[in-house]
Formats: structure tokens, sequence, C-alpha cells
């Protein structure tokens, strides 16, 4: 009977080898599954409001035109009361 150390060594070589294949084996397997995401309603709900912002094109153009003016030709005032009784409203 020839006892070799090279037949040990091609033993340990085969095993280590299976081991790694069932090591590939599970990785791909991980990799099969997919991830899935789930919104919630409210975050749902918030994006259908953002798109409906996104894709509207409301602008009233005359309000804007007439502010400009307003502006440019200095007639354009705030009551001061008005913006702090909003601001207080905001607070409370």
């Amino acid at each position: 009977m020839i006892v070799n150390n090279n037949i040990q060594s091609v033993t340990t070589l085969y095993g280590s080898a299976q081991a790694a294949h069932a090591y590939r084996s599970k990785a791909a397997g991980k990799a099969a599954q997919q991830d899935e995401v789930v919104i919630s309603e409210a975050g749902q709900s918030f994006s259908d409001m953002l798109q409906k912002l996104r894709s509207g094109d409301e602008v009233r153009q005359e309000k804007v035109d007439a502010y400009t003016q307003a502006i440019e030709n200095g007639t354009y005032h705030v009551d001061a009361k008005d913006i702090a009784a909003k601001m207080l409203g905001l607070m409370m």
C-alpha cells in the first residue's frame, strides 16, 4: 500500500473546492432574491400631489403682471397689520 502526502493534499483540495462551490451556490441564491419597496399611504398621497404640482401650469399671468407693474411703479404697499395678523395666526 502506497501512502503519500500528495493523496492527502488532493483530498483536502477536493473537499475545500466542494465547500467553495456550496458557498457560491448559496450566494447565487441570495442574489436571485429581489428587494421590495413598500410606500405608505401618506407617502403615496404626497407623491401624487407633488406630481400634480409639477405638471400644473396654473400661473395666473394677469395677476403676476399686475403685481410686477405695481412693484415697478412703487404703488405696491402691504399693510403691516395684515402681515402681523397672518404671522400670529400661523404661530397659534
